[in-house]
Order: structure tokens, then C-alpha cells, then sequence
């Protein structure tokens, strides 16, 4: 099976001029953000698989006001760059899907964040989910720190108040230490 580069490839190109080559300040920025996961959300190594599969396609990579030679050379010059920088650090949080929600729905809430939601999200450049999905009672947004501890973020007020609470099962102390710590938000103990 043909591994679905072409969403990958579409997100690093699409703020880039490829009508003309890249310079290698850019090639390394891109690379930098990749790997910090802040603009780039998914896995470092799913970006470098789609380039790499992108390269290996016979199909056509640019888009229409881009030209194909400088894209490919884009890619392929990313693809180093990544390599140069491999091992790629574990990210200090991943996005988990809202189908953990029902699992952590009954978690303890241990601390409280003392921003909106909406800060939040521009904080960890990630989105909350609205839980049951239409109905807007609840927004969640359920991460995975990469000390293995499981949080969710439960926003039940309106979006321009303050006050998202942070649950889990996961020891208290230790879940709200590393979750600031990682994320850079502070939060009030529960």
C-alpha cells in the first residue's frame, strides 16, 4: 500500500514561495519546526515518510503555481536536514483522539487552568473538540505528556471565560507538575 504523502507534502509547502528555490535558511527553519511540533502537530517521521514517498512518486508534487524541479528540490534537501538532525526528540506532548474522552470523562479533575480555551489552543497550537460532537456542552482536548501521563482539558464555559479544568487518572502531583513544565501553562492545583 502507497503510503498518502500528499496531505503531508501539501502542509509543508503551502506557505512557501516554490516558484523559485528555496534558500537553506528556510530548508532549515521548516526542518526546526518539524521537529519541535508546534506549527506541525503530527509526527516528525510522518512528514520525512510522505516527502520521501512524494520523491519516490512519479505523479506530479507542486502545486499549480509551483514549479516541480524547485519543489522536489525543496523536499529533498528537507529530507536531509531531517536526517542531519536524527534522532528526533520525543515531542513534550501529543494530541490523542476525543475517543479517549469516554475513558477520562470520569477523571478526577486535579487542577485548573486559569485561561479560555481559546488561549489554550493558541498556547499548545492544538484544538479542542466539541464532546458529544455538535452538542457544544463540553470541549475537550486530551493530550498524552511524554512523561506517559494521560490529561484532558474539559472547557464547559462559554469560550471568553476563564477556567478549563484538567483531569486524569495519572498520580495528581506528578500529572500537574510535568503538564506545566511541558506545556508552559500554569495551572491552580485542584
Amino acid at each position: 500500500m502507497q503510503f498518502p504523502w500528499r496531505g503531508y507534502v501539501n502542509q509543508l509547502t503551502y506557505a512557501a514561495d516554490l516558484r523559485h528555490r528555496a534558500d537553506d535558511e528556510f530548508v532549515e527553519r521548516v526542518a526546526d519546526e518539524l521537529i519541535r511540533q508546534r506549527f506541525f502537530t503530527l509526527p516528525v517521521a510522518d512528514y520525512h515518510r510522505a516527502a520521501t514517498a512524494a520523491l519516490g512518486s512519479a505523479e506530479r508534487i507542486a502545486d499549480e503555481q509551483g514549479d516541480e524541479d524547485v519543489t522536489r528540490d525543496f523536499l529533498a534537501r528537507l529530507v536531509r536536514a531531517l536526517d542531519d538532525r536524527g534522532p528526533w526528540p520525543e515531542p513534550p506532548y501529543s494530541t490523542s483522539g476525543t475517543g479517549e474522552w469516554t475513558t477520562l470523562r470520569d477523571a478526577p479533575a486535579v487542577a485548573r487552568v486559569p485561561l479560555t480555551d481559546r488561549q489554550i489552543e493558541a498556547s499548545l497550537n492544538r484544538v479542542f473538540a466539541e464532546e458529544p460532537p455538535g452538542a457544544g456542552d463540553v470541549r475537550v482536548l486530551i493530550l498524552r505528556l511524554s512523561t506517559g501521563q494521560q490529561v484532558a482539558l474539559r472547557a464547559s464555559r462559554p469560550f471568553d471565560e476563564p477556567g478549563v479544568d484538567l483531569l486524569t487518572y495519572d498520580d495528581s502531583v506528578s500529572t500537574v507538575a510535568a503538564f506545566g513544565e511541558l506545556t508552559g501553562i500554569d495551572v491552580e492545583p485542584g
